[in-house]
């Protein structure tokens, strides 16, 4: 964690209520921020932070939750400098055939058009306050496309190149946009009850350690490990620093060395 690095900034973290965005919103308010974590269910932000981290019930699906979400920031803070795009899902699919129209629907709705809807909100609280940082959290799959995961590929796909033209449009005028792409973080996809790594356990006939240890093998992960969400959590918080002024339109991997392109 950059400790200080981020003193007096105000954030919004959207899909805050657990795994990745909730370890930002803990790593950015250790880093000094002052953040306002949105999501459906915003109850695993409770006791976090004291005064200088609030919550917002937001459902990006809907585009006037976004614009209430950054004046929700505002109202609490009086500025904002830095948006984590954040909230998605990813449904498990028998394929490209057998996934719908609804289901692209549904999937495109909230991990594309709601990272364009809050960065459409934000963007002009930052040019208010000189400058700002957009950070887009995607995933491997927009480059090694999971074939159970089409229509969630396609949609961290399109994320990188929203991060683009973010960066292409207002690197200049003080906003930076980058990209995180996680891969094989333990997240509360694994963990939960009947979640992935009690699925793993029950397919290879041992305990869950074993089983998601034999995951890790199976897919040559060369740390030869899980990833943290406090791991990706570091990365989000670096780039939002200014230690990483010079940094846009970048996409970074969190991966364990998985992602065999640049």
């Amino acid at each position: 964690m950059v400790s200080g690095g981020l003193d007096g900034k105000v954030a919004v973290v959207t899909g805050a209520g657990g795994g990745i965005g909730l370890a930002c919103v803990r790593a950015f308010h250790a880093a000094g921020a002052c953040v306002l974590g949105a999501d459906i269910d915003t109850g695993g932000l409770a006791g976090i932070g004291g005064e200088r981290v609030r919550e917002a019930r937001v459902d990006l699906r809907h585009p006037e939750d976004a614009d209430a979400m950054v004046q929700a920031a505002l109202d609490a803070f009086g500025r904002l400098d830095i948006l984590v795009n954040n909230a998605s899902i990813a449904p498990v699919r028998q394929g490209f055939l057998a996934t719908t129209d609804e289901d692209w629907q549904r999937t495109l709705e909230l991990n594309l058009l709601g990272y364009i809807r809050a960065a459409r909100a934000a963007i002009p609280a930052l040019q208010r306050a000189g400058g700002g940082v957009l950070i887009h959290v995607a995933s491997e799959a927009a480059r090694m496309p999971n074939p159970r995961l089409p229509d969630y590929s396609v949609s961290k796909s399109g994320v990188l190149m929203l991060s683009k033209v973010l960066a292409a449009e207002f690197t200049s005028q003080g906003i930076r946009s980058n990209v995180v792409s996680p891969a094989f973080i333990r997240s509360p996809i694994y963990d939960r009850p009947g979640g992935l790594a009690d699925s793993l356990a029950e397919e290879f006939g041992v305990d869950k350690e074993t089983a998601l240890q034999k995951y890790v093998e199976l897919n040559r992960i060369p740390v030869g490990r899980l990833g943290t969400v406090d791991e990706v959590a570091s990365m989000v918080t670096y780039l939002a620093t200014d230690d990483a002024a010079f940094i846009s339109g970048s996409n970074f991997s969190v991966d364990g060395g998985v992602t065999p392109v640049i």
